[in-house]
């Protein structure tokens, strides 16, 4: 350790700070920290000419240093990383339509980041929470839904359209649905059951069924 600190103290660049750099330049993380660089034999006082990851590159990694004269040193380091999450402010009850006053956005080691992690407020706000939640909580996808701009017993309008004809007829929703998803409505003119697509609040389009 003490010579691997020798070592990069006498160099005119910094080891670390060029390996931060490729990891910038490489990864998606906002926040790299780079530590405990020990390269395995003395680096040339001229910076590499190509970095590449040989195991990592989180943890106790190992990159391969290539520089202008041909020679590859390997060089270990330890790194972390940190990428924003969404949490939750105060505690949260099942159904409540989120929005920005009920969240904040943190930076949290990228290991332990749980998979579907939100990583923005504006993807959540408006949506429905699917089950309470504790203050502090990381958000996942898995949590939220989108608020149903069609709830079951909405009076809506079936939509059919094509390049030469539009017809609208009154119908009644039979399940809830958002933008974009598949809602069961009542033909109220004709009293059949049809399937459409969510367009817009109190819309659905057949047009494609």
């Amino acid at each position: 350790m003490l010579l691997a600190l020798l070592i990069t103290a006498a160099l005119t660049w910094s080891p670390a700070s060029v390996l931060r750099d490729y990891l910038v330049e490489n990864y998606p993380w906002p926040e790299i920290q780079v530590e405990d660089i020990q390269p395995e034999k003395d680096l040339p006082e001229t910076r590499p000419a190509m970095i590449s990851t040989e195991r990592g590159p989180l943890g106790q990694a190992e990159f391969l240093f290539t520089f202008q004269d041909g020679r590859s040193i390997k060089v270990r380091a330890k790194v972390t990383a940190r990428d924003r999450v969404v949490r939750t402010i105060r505690p949260l009850t099942r159904h409540t339509l989120l929005d920005r006053s009920m969240l904040y956005t943190t930076l949290m080691d990228v290991r332990k980041i749980p998979r579907g992690a939100v990583r923005t407020v504006q993807a959540v706000i408006g949506k429905e929470l699917k089950r309470s939640l504790r203050a502090d909580t990381v958000l996942r996808e898995g949590m939220v839904k989108k608020q149903p701009l069609i709830r079951r017993g909405d009076k809506v309008t079936i939509l059919y359209q094509s390049p030469f004809l539009r017809i609208t007829v009154p119908g009644i929703a039979r399940t809830s649905g958002s933008i974009g998803e598949g809602v069961e409505v009542l033909n109220l003119s004709s009293k059949k059951l049809v399937i459409g697509m969510v367009r817009g609040k109190g819309v659905v389009d057949v047009s494609s069924r």
